[in-house]
């Protein structure tokens, strides 16, 4: 039986102003307190932006089961390095980790391989979890170049990182960047397949120690799909976009991912 822990992990991006923020965490804690047995065998997160941290922290753990996460961390912890938040700021703020390399930090804000690897370096370095993203965009998918491109990323991304952080609180997610707000869609079998290829590189690197990293999926989850995806094999849980904005849409594709057979958490 794997000892993969499921995970199923918010990013509300740039939306939730405070109030929003407060109201979708509090509904989503109140139905994990009052669901069955099986959706506590996974972990449930949300990562609000920057301003709405403070108001979300206050249905979070440890007053509840819900985790907190920041979008996005700094590559270095303090100094003069304007409009940066830095891995202690984010868990002063009450974060349990950052999501990390993120396809539209990559694409949008100019994340580069080095600079991904330094801050996840940070992150996982500071005591904190962190949840890197990999994935790869349509011309590689359609070039037959996808393997290759995301274990590019991983391999840049965990150089150097000690056996230690990797096994400790490491969680990976698999974003097809194709398949995010573009009309086409990832089969539950081509989501499976990448997990499939990520676990072995790490089984590869870091024998059993690696192949037991949750690996999370995140193109377009919705309550409607999660469920096909998840039977498919090899995916441990998502990484939820526009669907993780109301407490209702997350807290299905919850059960969905407990409904999972041969984890534990």
């Amino acid at each position: 039986m794997s000892q993969r822990a499921m995970w199923v992990v918010g990013n509300w991006k740039q939306n939730h102003l405070p109030e929003a923020a407060l109201t979708t965490a509090r509904a989503i804690a109140d139905g994990l307190a009052g669901a069955n047995g099986g959706v506590h065998r996974v972990h449930v997160g949300v990562a609000p932006p920057y301003l709405s941290i403070a108001a979300a922290r206050t249905a979070c753990r440890p007053i509840s089961d819900l985790w907190l996460f920041a979008q996005d961390v700094a590559a270095q912890d303090a100094g003069a390095h304007t409009g940066e938040v830095g891995p202690a700021m984010i868990a002063q703020a009450g974060c349990a980790g950052s999501i990390v390399g993120h396809s539209e930090r990559r694409a949008d804000f100019g994340d580069t391989d080095a600079l991904v690897r330094r801050k996840l370096h940070a992150t996982l370095g500071a005591g904190l979890h962190a949840i890197l993203c990999v994935g790869e965009r349509l011309e590689a998918r359609d070039a037959g170049t996808h393997e290759s491109v995301v274990i590019s990323q991983l391999s840049a991304a965990l150089s150097d990182l000690p056996l230690e952080l990797v096994t400790a609180r490491l969680i990976l997610a698999y974003e097809p960047v194709w398949a995010i707000g573009t009309g086409r869609t990832a089969t539950p079998e081509q989501a499976a397949s990448m997990h499939r290829c990520i676990r072995g590189w790490l089984a590869e690197r870091w024998s059993a120690a690696g192949a037991d990293r949750s690996i999370l999926y995140g193109g377009s989850v919705k309550p409607d799909n999660a469920g096909a995806l998840v039977a498919a094999g090899d995916i441990d849980g998502f990484l939820v976009g526009g669907a993780s904005l109301e407490a209702p849409s997350l807290l299905a594709i919850v059960r969905a991912t407990a409904s999972a057979p041969s984890h534990t958490p």
